[in-house]
């Protein structure tokens, strides 16, 4: 019997950055595989996904691009199985089979190509099988559960090379996981104990090593002198 664990957090603990959640829904199956769901509501008449926030949508990308399987789900139909009053015997199948599952890529200025997209259930059906190395397994057990899989995590097992991961002691990755637990952003302390344990591969948090510069604002009261424009002579 397959064991499946679930954590969704709040919207308070979402976001891109290290010790954050970049999913609506986190979970993992059998202890290795992996669940990241970005959940939006399709528009059926129009095709789009009114909550699609672009700077969210680069984010996600990146993640993408590390390996993380990040994924958008949505509603291929209104209302889903689920929320009928009378609900069919079969219902949560019925309800897996009429959401989609996209890649970030896949889904350009926030408009699937629906009919493109492969169901939540096909999807959930091809995690099935497949074992990962008891080194790798040894890893994905430091974390203790769903709850335990923030971004840093996720960077961790699926772009740090597996054969760097695997020959780290206990103790090492402990220290790892320290690291990437300790702030926000990367501090340059972390930075280079990560340079240290992980070598060439500690390359992958390059993108958590530096917070975003606010952009700056105009104070209260401050007006904008326009320029005189001069008539011809």
């Amino acid at each position: 019997m397959p064991q499946l664990e679930l954590f969704p957090p709040y919207a308070v603990q979402q976001g891109p950055q290290l010790r954050k959640f970049c999913a609506d829904l986190v979970g993992r199956l059998n202890n290795s595989k992996i669940i990241l769901l970005e959940i939006k509501e399709l528009d059926c008449e129009s095709g789009t996904l009114p909550a699609y926030d672009a700077k969210q949508h680069l984010d996600n990308i990146l993640f993408e691009q590390l390996g993380v399987p990040l994924g958008y789900a949505y509603n291929a139909e209104m209302p889903l199985p689920y929320h009928l009053t009378s609900r069919p015997e079969n219902w949560p199948e019925m309800t897996l089979k009429a959401v989609k599952r996209c890649l970030p890529s896949l889904l350009p200025h926030g408009i699937p190509t629906v009919k493109k997209h492969k169901t939540l259930f096909d999807w959930l059906q091809s995690l099935q099988g497949g074992n990962i190395s008891a080194g790798l397994g040894r890893v994905h057990g430091a974390f203790k559960g769903a709850h335990n899989l923030r971004n840093g995590a996720l960077v961790l097992l699926h772009a740090v090379d597996e054969q760097v991961l695997t020959s780290l002691t206990s103790e090492q990755l402990d220290e790892v996981i320290t690291c990437l637990n300790t702030a926000t952003w990367l501090e340059p302390k972390s930075q280079e104990k990560l340079k240290v344990l992980l070598g060439a591969s500690a390359e992958v948090f390059s993108a958590f090593t530096t917070a975003p510069k606010p952009k700056p604002t105009k104070p209260a009261g401050h007006a904008t002198k326009k320029k005189k424009v001069r008539g011809p002579k």
